[in-house]
């Protein structure tokens, strides 16, 4: 298979030789691929390009298995330069997306929103709720949606003055549930994370908590990105 200059980000480099890298890509038409990129550390051969992540690219290569050939390169955007805090949680958002989607997946829609949360990361927005907004979009790419607008037992709307019992498998009810079966949520917080309109700090730390929990179902690993930020607070501190 030849692919000719679709948009990517590269979502992790790794050294495969003196002069090479692996990497692991997120295509908006092809999803995520792995390629070899021969040749990458002499800057000459492809223009002065350096391979950062959180750059957006134009991307050529061809395969004939699991992991591909880089033929060409082109970068698009060059806005999200490099600041220590920001880049920690942009590695946890790559490191979400490697360990949740499958290879070979397009997930055009996923994709546009990754962008637009970089863009937004570095553009100094509350990576708080930034954050937040793209668990939520992601489960709901993979079809690990979650219901945020609905009682499930009773069927009713739910009702931002009301506080709720979420459990992880099948969503939120006014039926009081055991906190090992289910995480406690205001009816606001569940309807501004369901708009995308979360504001003040409580329902913040609330949908956190509750796409927390949802997302450790799903990666049965500590995460890489957690271990560093918690070293990076502790050197700042």
């Amino acid at each position: 298979m030849k692919i000719d200059y679709t948009p990517c980000f590269i979502l992790h480099r790794r050294n495969f030789s003196e002069s090479s890298y692996i990497l692991e890509i997120f295509s908006r038409d092809y999803g995520r691929i792995n390629l070899i990129a021969k040749g990458a550390k002499n800057s000459k051969k492809h223009h002065g390009i350096n391979f950062d992540i959180y750059q957006k690219y134009n991307v050529s290569w061809y395969s004939k298995s699991e992991l591909g050939t880089l033929t060409g390169i082109d970068i698009v955007t060059t806005e999200n330069q490099f600041i220590a805090e920001k880049a920690i949680t942009g590695f946890y958002i790559n490191e979400i997306i490697l360990k949740l989607l499958h290879k070979e997946e397009p997930h055009p829609e996923l994709f546009d929103m990754y962008e637009l949360t970089l863009n937004k990361l570095f553009a100094n927005e509350n990576e708080k709720i930034i954050l937040r907004y793209f668990e939520k979009r992601l489960l709901e790419s993979l079809g690990y949606g979650v219901l945020l607008d609905c009682d499930i037992k009773t069927g009713s709307s739910i009702m931002p003055s009301n506080q709720y019992y979420y459990k992880i498998d099948s969503g939120p009810s006014s039926e009081v549930l055991s906190s090992n079966e289910s995480v406690k949520i205001s009816g606001k917080t569940l309807l501004d994370l369901n708009n995308e309109t979360l504001s003040d700090s409580v329902n913040i730390n609330e949908a956190k908590k509750l796409l927390g929990t949802i997302l450790r179902r799903y990666i049965d690993q500590p995460l890489e990105s957690r271990k560093l930020y918690k070293s990076y607070s502790n050197i700042k501190i």
